[in-house]
């Protein structure tokens, strides 16, 4: 086994550097997007109109939350404090514990297929659950945040400092965005326009977390490749692979989590060839989400 871990390292070793000018080319896109969603909302005269606004908000906020996934890794501009803050401003608006969930997050990459404390294990894996998932929505996702660093944070103490600060980030983003609602008289429109978001990207994110990891659990003899067998590779388009932050080649993200976004359909397929070279079988895969939706029915 040890000349096929070396062999994995070795295939994948170069793309490390692979150019983070994508990225920022998407960050911008997106944050054009979530302005010309809120100004819609905001300004136009019909409410048809402006709930159109509230959906392309709803799917700009959605890809960004994606994009802090990124930052959570250090790999969406290779400047980690700046992209943390930044992730943090994406996050803080819908009260997303961007701090938290980064050290959970870490936890589930060591766990993920080994060690049912896995933070994001899905504790419900049987076809059809998948209505509950979009019923939970985002509000779901931060109780669960939540919920799993309370459990956890006697063993990590830095989940109580990350906690203390996501709760007061979220706090003086909320204050301050309040008021201004308040005294332009549209706190019922704010609201409006926060729960189409928490329900359209909720959905989105659940739906998209379980397809990664859905009736995955597979411990190998080795964790790069427990990690590699117990995530799912959806192929799709390279221009969808890179406004989902990479996470469509969930199996190499997991085994190689350094790996930037357009690093990661060659790393996908470099590791393939490693494995059929010696005679393992091909990773967990879909063609694209109509089938990858179909395994949750």
């Amino acid at each position: 086994m040890r000349p096929l871990i070396a062999d994995l390292h070795a295939a994948v070793a170069d793309l490390r550097a692979t150019s983070t000018r994508p990225a920022q080319l998407r960050l911008l896109l997106l944050f054009s997007l979530l302005a010309i969603g809120a100004a819609g909302f905001w300004w136009l005269p019909a409410w048809p109109l402006r709930i159109a606004a509230a959906v392309l908000l709803a799917l700009a906020e959605t890809l960004l939350l994606i994009a802090s996934h990124e930052a959570c890794h250090g790999t969406l501009l290779r400047r980690r404090r700046l992209e943390l803050w930044l992730a943090a401003l994406i996050s803080w608006p819908m009260l997303w514990p961007l701090h938290t969930y980064r050290q959970l997050h870490g936890l589930h990459h060591r766990w993920n297929g080994s060690d049912r404390r896995d933070p994001e294990r899905l504790q419900h894996q049987q076809p059809g659950r998948w209505p509950l998932l979009v019923l939970a929505g985002g509000a779901g996702l931060i109780l669960k945040t939540v919920q799993q660093a309370l459990l956890l944070q006697r063993d990590y103490p830095g989940l109580r400092r990350a906690l203390l600060l996501d709760g007061l980030g979220i706090v003086i983003v909320q204050i301050l965005i309040l008021t201004l609602v308040i005294r332009h008289g549209q706190l019922l429109a704010y609201a409006l326009s926060w729960f189409v978001v928490e329900r359209l990207a909720g959905a989105l994110l659940q739906l998209r977390g379980a397809i990664e990891h859905w009736q995955l659990w597979r411990p190998q003899g080795h964790p790069l490749l427990t990690q590699l067998y117990s995530s799912r590779t959806v192929a799709v388009p390279a221009w969808l692979n890179e406004l989902l932050g990479g996470l469509p080649h969930h199996s190499v993200h997991h085994a190689f989590p350094a790996l930037p976004t357009a690093a990661l359909p060659e790393a996908t397929a470099r590791v393939e060839a490693v494995l059929r070279s010696h005679g393992y079988p091909p990773l967990p895969r879909c063609e694209g989400y109509g089938e990858a939706f179909q395994l949750l029915g």
